[in-house]
């Protein structure tokens, strides 16, 4: 009886746990059966995202100027390593990399189980396939996305850089993140108990799609010119800031742009803030005289004055709201034309106070985009300039501001002002880019001139045109001339600018800004250039003196660069003189 007792008792009990373990299989296979399933998955693949290949930026004559290589980092445990036949595998490494074996051998610490083999290694897709087909479980093999620029310091300002991640931090490279950066992708990998990859599973992924390719407007002859030309103002003058700036006046196409000081986007370790940030954009600055070719573009324009009607330059003082007004050289009477050759800043004011008073001259300087932003890089700090309106000028300003005191541009303002001449009167939008392609090479997107407004009519812009040609023959610049290796030359419209600087509230007598701003050729110009020095640290600080000689370089060498025949004669020699009692020489 006991014996049948106790059989019972184990038939129940067997019952009971195969009914408890079919009950827990039933709640895993079908109640449960979706948790469990996603945590065999968790447990076995892993989701790993594929990065895109960030595009490239090039030149408009397609030079690379910035471009993403993709390197690799090679790491090895050392313990599993040393397990493994290191001196065999360690040559092996090196044979798929195409590298000398001594420097791993030599290096190999059998103790480090986290130690650098290579790092940055740029090889290619063949070599990447040996060294994944070696299936060593010490080999770690990552790879990562370096952003390169080739040209090193070279438009640094316009192109900018990136971070850790890859985003665009400054100038082009934040403009254009979202087309450059691409789209990642996905990629499922599955892996054994031992943590092996399934290579049967390989590929369950997604591919990446790279970014857009972008060709910007910068022409890099041209740019190396200015980066030049930049370096040799701050080793002879050692200026606060310098500003260079080269565009088209038709299209608004920056063909150059840079400041100085500089900073390598290849080096981070070097970067100061003060040296980022681009220049060109973000500095306002008195244009002084520069300012003038929008005094006499209002006055021209509403009709008030021509080229020919005589202003009384005052003999060189005019006093005027309880302040005196000064020019370098006295002028009694002068025509329009030849007070902008010689700079009167008397003649200016004349001009403000008896034909365009406030509101014209306020409407003009807004109408030339003087105190509005350019768009150029949106959200990077670009300045808007000053421009006080009229209800807060002072008795004196009417004055002051017609030669450029009082106002603040920033150097962009005073090249897409400048080239409102240049064009015939209108303001067009200057720009970076010209066209996205993707990484096929199809174009995605074009950048098309944008026209904001006419500013005056074509007759004013030639006019004014006229006179800023007649500064370069025999006003304060007329000591430059641009001419080739034969003496033939090209002709060229501009102004100089010599602007006091405002420090601790009064206009200094030792600090200058240095400027000249011009076209090339004056009739149908090719392009607008500007020049700027702030604070040259030298006895001849006017103008003409410092800036107009740079430009006059700068547009020899673009000439050149862009097939600009001369369009005035070399000189004709000049034959000898004999004095009366001289023999001449034997044939």
């Amino acid at each position: 009886m006991q014996h049948r007792t106790r059989a019972i008792w184990i038939l129940v009990f067997l019952a009971c746990g195969f009914t408890l373990i079919s009950s827990n299989l039933i709640q895993i296979q079908l109640v449960e059966h979706d948790k469990f399933w996603r945590m065999a998955v968790e447990n076995h693949t892993h989701p790993e995202v594929i990065a895109p290949r960030r595009g490239a930026f090039f030149d408009s004559d397609g030079n690379i100027l910035a471009q993403t290589r993709r390197v690799y980092d090679i790491r090895l445990d050392g313990q599993l390593m040393n397990a493994d036949h290191p001196g065999t595998n360690l040559s092996k490494i090196a044979e798929a990399l195409q590298i000398p074996a001594e420097p791993f051998v030599h290096a190999f610490n059998p103790r480090n189980r986290d130690q650098l083999l290579a790092q940055d290694l740029d090889v290619d897709d063949a070599a990447v396939a040996k060294l994944r087909a070696l299936k060593l479980d010490s080999l770690i093999f990552t790879q990562r996305d370096l952003r390169v620029y080739p040209n090193n310091e070279l438009a640094a300002h316009v192109l900018g850089f990136v971070d850790g991640n890859g985003h665009g931090m400054a100038g082009m490279e934040k403009e254009m993140d979202k087309l450059l950066c691409g789209t990642p992708g996905k990629r499922q990998v599955e892996r054994d108990a031992k943590k092996h990859e399934i290579a049967v599973y390989q590929g369950r992924e997604t591919p990446a799609v790279d970014g857009d390719n972008v060709t910007l407007t910068i022409k890099m002859a041209i740019q190396h010119v200015v980066e030049e030309q930049l370096d040799q103002i701050a080793q002879t003058y050692q200026p606060n800031a310098a500003y260079i700036i080269v565009m088209d006046p038709q299209t608004g196409e920056i063909l150059a742009m840079g400041s100085r000081p500089n900073y390598d986007p290849n080096d981070r370790k070097t970067f100061q803030p003060e040296n980022v940030r681009n220049r060109c954009l973000t500095d306002m600055v008195e244009p002084g005289s520069i300012f003038k070719i929008i005094t006499l573009s209002a006055a021209l324009n509403e009709g008030l004055v021509n080229l020919n009607t005589q202003v009384f330059c005052e003999n060189g003082s005019f006093y005027y709201a309880g302040k005196d007004l000064r020019d370098d050289e006295p002028h009694a009477w002068l025509p329009v034309e030849e007070v902008m050759a010689q700079s009167s800043n008397i003649g200016f004011a004349k001009i403000a106070l008896n034909y365009l008073h406030e509101e014209k001259l306020y409407k003009y300087a807004t109408a030339f985009g003087i105190g509005q932003r350019t768009g150029l890089f949106d959200q990077q700090g670009e300045s808007a300039g000053l421009l006080r309106p009229v209800g807060k000028w002072s008795a004196l300003s009417i004055t002051r501001i017609p030669m450029g005191q009082e106002v603040a541009a920033t150097p962009m303002q005073l090249v897409t002002a400048m080239s409102v001449i240049a064009n015939g009167g209108r303001l067009v939008v200057p720009r970076l880019a010209r066209q996205v392609t993707d990484e096929a090479g199809n174009v995605v997107k074009t950048y098309q001139p944008q026209v904001v407004r006419r500013v005056i009519s074509t007759n004013a812009a030639r006019d004014v045109a006229k006179a800023l040609e007649q500064v370069t023959i025999d006003g304060t610049a007329k000591n430059v001339h641009i001419q080739d290796a034969s003496g033939a030359g090209w002709s060229y419209a501009g102004k100089t600018g010599t602007a006091q600087k405002f420090v601790d509230g009064a206009y200094s007598h030792t600090q200058f800004v240095s400027s000249f701003i011009g076209f090339m050729p004056a009739e149908d110009p090719a392009f607008v250039a500007l020049v700027m020095v702030d604070d040259p640290h030298t006895r001849n600080y006017y103008g003409a003196e410092v800036s107009a000689p740079v430009f006059a370089s700068i547009a020899r060498q673009v000439a050149q660069i862009m097939n600009i025949p001369p369009d005035l004669p070399a000189p004709a020699p000049v034959a000898p003189v004999l004095s009366s009692n001289s023999t001449p020489a034997a044939l």
